[in-house]
Formats: C-alpha cells, structure tokens, sequence
C-alpha cells in the first residue's frame, strides 16, 4: 500500500462546514460570541487556534511574553480583529495574569473559555541550572494553575464554562533527555484529571488535550526541518490542534471529552 504523503498547503480545515443528514440528533454547539483566553497565542498552537476561533466568532485575548510575535499574529487576525484583543504578559508574573483576566473582563464582560497553552520545551536535568528548570516550571505548570484559578471564580459565577489544557503525550511516552518537559506535562495530566472531578457537577468542562509532535516554536528542529517532518507525517501541523480544541468546544452539553490525544500518523521519539 502506498504510504500517504502529507502537504501543509493542501490540507481542507473542517470547521463545522460538513453537511450532516437530516435526521442527525443535534448540531454542534456554536462558538460564535464565546469568550475566549488563550494563553501562549501568539506562537505555534495558540495561534492556530486563535486565528480558527476568532473567524468563527469567537471573542478571543492572546497573549504572549514578546511584542514583535504578537504583532505579528494580530496581523494575521486582521480580517476579524474587531473580535481580538492582545497583550505581552508573561504566565509566570502573578499581576501579568491578573491583568489578562481584568482585560477580559473590561473588553468582553467576562470569560466562557480558557485555554492553558503557553509553555517552553525543556531537556534534561544534566544539562539545566536550577534557575532555568525552575523557569520552565514555573511557566508550564504553575502558569496553568494561576490561570485556572482565576477561570474558575469566572466560570463559577455563571454556572458553566470550559477549561482545555493542552499537555503533551511525552506525558503518556516520557522519551529519553526531556525529563523536565516530561515532568511537568505529567503534572498536567494529573491536575487536570483531579480538577475535573472537583469541577464536573458544576457544569464546567475541563479537557486535556495532548498533542505528539507539532511544528511550534519551542522545537529545536528549523522551520525546513518542521516542514520535512509534517510532509512526511512524522509530525503535526498547529492546524491539527486548532481543530481538536474547537471540535471539544463545540460538543453538546451532554457529551463531556476529558481526554484527547492526537498524533501524527508516523510518530517517532527523537
């Protein structure tokens, strides 16, 4: 059998466009006018999903530690950038993240929907100073928290609401030399299977999402190396998770997806 090849440039995005038969017993739910946080928008995943949600109708907030990458992905929002708010904030300062949720609140009157993006790769304790793995750390972890914290007391207020983390699967294959990454895309698993337990008769939705490897900026390999690898299926595009991150926000109510992972056809630990 012929292997499939893969091209970024050909590839059809869903988005709620298939014609569905008559007698189907519901249609998804729309996301046009929800509230949206994402945090680590700017770059990779966060802004395919950013720029997916908003021409959907979505109300969206990014943001991201460095100017020059917001800009530029505001620019890519211009078609709808009157639904686009954007900051530089950084997940790992306490008054940044309060600024993000004031900003929300002060734009759009409140939140429906946090996304927990923003993250840094990380290798091995052989090779990290303490100031360094504590910085990861303190951003893919205790920046999703922060975050979290700050969601729920939002979504509380109106009985309903959705939190998707997106982690990792080095979570689920823990690959050699990223035992730090792996660590704290472990330690989100876990959060976010404990937190919604607590969270789940209150109508609010928490959804882990782990990706295998996608194209991002984290990732030591070069854009053409990236573009090798999702040409040959080894790895994802950002797309890909744009549209499983829309596909768990748009499930009715009654269907509730605390788990999903998504991966390229061919993965490989490297």
């Amino acid at each position: 059998m012929k292997e499939p090849t893969f091209n970024r440039e050909d590839e059809t995005m869903l988005t709620l466009t298939h014609h569905r038969p008559d007698a189907w017993k519901y249609e998804p739910a729309t996301i046009a006018g929800k509230r949206v946080i994402i945090t680590g928008g700017t770059t990779g995943i966060g802004r395919s999903t950013a720029l997916l949600l908003a021409s959907l109708g979505a109300k969206v907030l990014i943001f991201g530690r460095h100017e020059r990458e917001l800009n530029d992905a505001i620019e890519t929002m211009r078609d709808c950038e009157d639904r686009v708010v954007g900051l530089t904030a950084d997940v790992t300062r306490e008054a940044d993240v309060d600024r993000v949720f004031q900003t929300i609140d002060q734009q759009f009157g409140g939140l429906d929907i946090l996304i927990n993006n923003a993250g840094i790769g990380a290798g091995s304790i052989d090779d990290a100073s303490p100031d360094a793995y504590r910085q990861v750390i303190e951003t893919n972890l205790i920046g999703y928290l922060a975050c979290a914290q700050r969601a729920l007391s939002r979504l509380r207020e109106q009985h309903a609401g959705r939190i998707i983390n997106i982690g990792s699967l080095s979570a689920k294959g823990q690959g050699p030399d990223s035992d730090i990454y792996v660590a704290t895309k472990t330690a989100i698993r876990g959060f976010s299977e404990s937190l919604a337990r607590k969270v789940q008769n209150e109508d609010i939705y928490v959804t882990l999402i782990e990706p295998g490897s996608t194209g991002a900026d984290i990732n030591p390999e070069s854009p053409e190396e990236e573009r090798k690898l999702e040409s040959q299926g080894e790895m994802l595009v950002s797309e890909c998770i744009a549209e499983a991150v829309l596909w768990c926000m748009t499930q009715p109510r009654y269907c509730y997806v605390p788990l999903l992972q998504v991966q390229p056809l061919h993965e490989k630990v490297r």
